[in-house]
């Protein structure tokens, strides 16, 4: 069974990878320093071995997850087998449609490579209502763009 290790980031952590986080990571863009300390200050530290499930498809819960080091991959079921959506890294995140809608997880994320990632609750990121609002607002842009996507893949796989 795979586990993971659940650590708060120490100061020296936060501080190195808070200016990192605030250009690289788009749910965090336009959040101040302030902003985003008062954030990760509620995060949790997690790591992964390679080939670990972190989330599984149907599950429940509230988390974001931003990936610091390592790769993931993005999968769904369909017809027994497991099709690859996306394979996501340093920067990039998962886990906001159900942050945002509380409805079943839509795909399972495996550890391609060791990770450390960033998890937050749906309580951190509502806890600063300015903070909360970028977020949230970030999270609209990036489950937009992840559609368009789909959708001009849809269209080319239709010619």
């Amino acid at each position: 069974m795979a586990h993971w290790i659940k650590e708060h980031f120490s100061f020296q952590d936060l501080q190195r990878i808070m200016f990192r986080l605030i250009d690289r990571v788009p749910v965090f863009h336009g959040m101040s320093g302030e902003e985003l300390l008062q954030l990760l200050e509620a995060a949790e530290k997690c790591t992964f071995g390679g080939g670990e499930t972190i989330l599984r498809e149907g599950s429940t819960g509230a988390w974001l997850y931003v990936i610091i080091d390592g790769t993931v991959a993005v999968q769904k079921s369909a017809g027994g087998l497991a099709a690859e959506l996306a394979e996501l890294h340093a920067g990039d995140s998962f886990g906001e449609m159900s942050l945002v809608d509380h409805e079943l997880r839509s795909a399972s994320v495996v550890a391609q490579t060791p990770c450390v990632l960033l998890r937050l609750s749906e309580k951190a990121c509502d806890k600063h209502p300015m903070g909360s609002a970028k977020i949230y607002r970030n999270i609209a842009g990036i489950l937009s763009r992840r559609l368009r996507e789909m959708d001009d893949a849809y269209v080319r796989g239709r010619k």
